[in-house]
């Protein structure tokens, strides 16, 4: 009874230990199409400003052309109200299907990260294997960050060494709330990939990463069936601008050591009982 009551109490404590120190998985809702201004390439906006033009030309033309058989002005101020109002109608429908497209959303599970004054990095490990051309691979993580004043945010994925051939063509996209913060080849990936985050009083910012690892289509045969392991790492350097994170909730902590504590004064108690009436029966 004694050995088992130790046991059990070896295996509490151990369970206790673990589920405090593992990383938490944690759900989080992001949008399924992020819709920005950073997506917008110049060549876009270029094209966009060009097809203004040509349709500006056009309705000149059509209404010099109307004016050329009509004498008064107000066919041709129809005109262009007509094309005004086609023009607002495929703006506000644009406007719409976009708007439509921002609220779709989609529940995800990721890897709870917190970066605070008694945690300034973390790693998790990462690894892809048997990728074929065309293949993609995304991973979420939420990272918590509790300062004050102006942090930067710092996230770069080390190559474990024996594994580089697959880095020479995977490449890595990195998205945080929705802008992307770099995409290209892993190995090439800069020292540090940085957020800034700046508030004048203690306050927390969950940050969500998209990762994805990816393989374009050309990607020679030479590479297939290559396995790939890194760690990816956050850090924030300006340890003073860290805060603690606030305390949370121990009664379950002080509950089961509460419990441990009681376990084991009994199993003292029922010992040092055996060995009394063992005492007297010797004794008489």
């Amino acid at each position: 009874l004694a050995v088992l009551l130790a046991a059990s109490l070896i295996a509490l404590c151990s369970i206790i230990i673990y589920k405090n120190l593992k990383k938490q998985t944690v759900s989080v809702t992001v949008p399924d199409n992020y819709i920005s201004d950073n997506n917008i390439s110049d060549t876009d906006t270029a094209s966009a400003e060009t097809e203004t033009e040509a349709v500006t030309d056009e309705i000149s033309v059509t209404a010099a052309l109307e004016n050329t058989y009509v004498s008064s002005s107000q066919k041709t101020g129809s005109a262009q109200t007509e094309a005004e109002t086609e023009t607002a109608a495929e703006a506000e429908a644009a406007e719409t299907e976009a708007v439509g497209t921002e609220a779709e959303t989609k529940e995800v599970q990721a890897v709870g990260i917190v970066l605070s004054s008694r945690n300034s990095d973390d790693n998790v490990p990462f690894n892809v294997d048997n990728m074929f051309p065309g293949d993609s691979i995304t991973k979420y993580f939420q990272v918590e960050v509790y300062y004050k004043n102006t942090v930067y945010v710092r996230y770069h994925a080390d190559v474990r060494p024996g594994y580089e051939k697959l880095a020479e063509v995977l490449k890595c996209r990195i998205t945080v709330n929705g802008k992307v913060l770099y995409d290209g080849l892993m190995a090439e990936m800069p020292e540090a990939v940085t957020y800034t985050l700046t508030s004048d009083e203690k306050t927390t910012t969950k940050l969500l990463y998209e990762i994805t690892a990816y393989l374009d289509t050309d990607v020679g045969n030479e590479y297939m069936e290559k396995d790939l392991i890194a760690d990816f790492r956050w850090w924030v350097e300006e340890k003073g601008n860290l805060t603690p994170p606030p305390t949370g909730d121990t009664s379950h902590v002080i509950i089961w050591a509460a419990v441990a504590v009681v376990s084991f004064s009994l199993l003292l108690v029922i010992i040092f009982r055996r060995r009394r009436r063992k005492e007297e029966e010797i004794d008489e």
